[in-house]
């Protein structure tokens, strides 16, 4: 809750902080990191912000503890492709399906 406040009320950094503090103590908390994905592309802030969404996007698909769950993978996958629709890359969302495709193999 305090790390959502955080990104809400302008102190994206400090809710990073306390979201990192709990998804290292928690890396199976699915929920933890839907919460911390959705505060990052909404209130992370400005073209840094894309950089920033991604590498989180990126860690949570290479986390062991979520690659073993298709289900996990598909809520990061999706996450990850409304925010590159959004942002209108073409390329990034074609990358995108081609991992998806790698992964169901």
């Amino acid at each position: 809750k305090f790390g959502m406040l955080e990104f809400k009320h302008g102190n994206p950094e400090h809710g990073r902080t306390m979201f990192e503090g709990i998804v290292s103590n928690y890396p199976k908390r699915m929920d933890i990191w839907s919460i911390y994905m959705d505060m990052e592309v909404k209130y992370g802030g400005g073209k840094a912000n894309q950089a920033q969404a991604r590498h989180l996007f990126e860690r949570c698909l290479s986390l062991d503890e979520i690659r073993k769950k298709p289900k996990k993978m598909k809520l990061v996958f999706r996450k990850y492709m409304e925010f590159e629709n959004a942002l209108g890359n073409q390329n990034k969302l074609a990358e995108l399906r081609t991992r998806v495709e790698q992964y169901l193999e």
